[in-house]
């Protein structure tokens, strides 16, 4: 009898230490130990203007990246920057408070979390967003050193779990070091360029290209889509194109 009594408080005393949430930076909400259970960061190219009508189907596709991080996952919200390309500006960094999916409804409300996540989470990420995509046109898109650049980061490193990088552009590189509008999309050429000595690694990473739709493309949009191919594939990387 005494012996299941404190089994039973041991036992007690273990549910609540394991429930016991971790230390969270306050300005991100990220956990202190820096264990994030996932990390995702979005790259947003604006460098040419969003069409008004692309607002929608971003919301959605930032909704759906938001929604699937787990509770204390990062994500990181990045755009070129034209004026110093391997420095791309961080416009958002949050970790998830959990969204309504990984509620449990036994022991827990999840409208309030749903309302946390809103609150705290996806409305100043989109707020953001917004603010970005009405930046005006950029000169250039450094897309190579905006991905070295995250690839280089301290949080983005092997020893991460669940890294995550997703494209959100038109897929045209055009800096000093290398162009698309220059040359092509031509991977060889790319390969005996200044450009290809700062190849990011991306092993286990999973990529993702959502490409922006435009009017006109100034090259054949299969071609583009298989130098990404060839890039991410190199730097060892688990890449596909939603669209």
């Amino acid at each position: 009898m005494i012996g299941a009594m404190l089994a039973g408080v041991f036992g007690l005393f273990a549910l609540v230490a394991f429930n016991i949430p971790p230390s969270v930076m306050p300005d991100t909400a990220c956990r202190v130990d820096r264990k994030d259970p996932a990390h995702t960061v979005i790259l947003l190219d604006q460098s040419d203007p969003f069409n008004p009508n692309d607002l929608d189907w971003v919301h959605e596709f930032v909704d759906n990246e938001a929604r699937a991080l787990p509770k204390y996952g990062r994500l990181t919200v990045m755009t070129p920057n034209a004026a110093s390309p391997y420095d791309p500006k961080v416009i958002f960094v949050k970790c998830s408070p959990g969204s309504v999916a990984d509620a449990n409804p036994i022991t827990q409300n999840p409208k309030m979390i749903e309302q946390t996540w809103q609150s705290t989470f996806y409305k100043p990420l989109i707020a953001e967003i917004e603010t970005a995509l009405q930046d005006t046109r950029q000169p250039s898109s450094p897309l190579f050193e905006s991905l070295y650049t995250i690839a280089d980061r301290a949080d983005f490193q092997s020893s991460a779990e669940n890294r995550r990088v997703v494209v959100v552009s038109d897929l045209m590189q055009h800096s000093d070091g290398f162009s698309f509008y220059k040359v092509g999309a031509d991977y060889d050429a790319y390969l005996g360029s200044k450009a290809a000595e700062t190849k990011p690694h991306m092993d286990h990473v999973q990529v993702v290209a959502r490409i922006v739709p435009r009017q006109i493309y100034d090259l054949p949009l299969s071609d583009v889509k298989a130098f990404w191919r060839a890039y991410f594939t190199e730097a060892g990387a688990e890449y596909g194109s939603v669209n």
